[in-house]
């Protein structure tokens, strides 16, 4: 009952962590300046390594861990940028991440064929 509890508290809510992620892109591009970018850069990346370890469905989890795993990178480029405070390639980064986001998000979508035949 104790690896019950353990596992259960250990389970990612992926719709939580991809709302919280979507709200610190949007603080990362409004931002102005390497000192308050940076922070949600950090928030990113920590959130997108959540993200990685949540369930995905069985035929679309490594298309979706391939997903994540590239915004990683971007993020980790992001991060290498304001450690040379270079806000402009930090920028680049995070159009990068949302030019994934969208690519990604357009594969999550199940057809109305599946939906109603399995």
């Amino acid at each position: 009952m104790l690896s019950y509890s353990v596992a259960a508290a250990a389970k990612v809510d992926l719709e939580k962590t991809m709302k919280e992620m979507a709200f610190q892109y949007k603080q990362a591009h409004e931002a102005t300046s390497i000192v308050q970018i940076s922070p949600h850069i950090e928030n990113l990346k920590t959130l997108t390594t959540t993200a990685l370890t949540a369930d995905f469905p069985e035929d679309k989890a490594l298309q979706f861990k391939q997903g994540l795993n590239k915004v990683l990178q971007e993020l980790t480029a992001a991060e290498q940028a304001v450690s040379v405070e270079d806000l402009a390639s930090v920028k680049q980064h995070l159009q990068a991440v949302d030019a994934l986001r969208k690519q990604y998000h357009k594969q999550r979508k199940v057809s109305i064929w599946k939906l109603l035949f399995g």
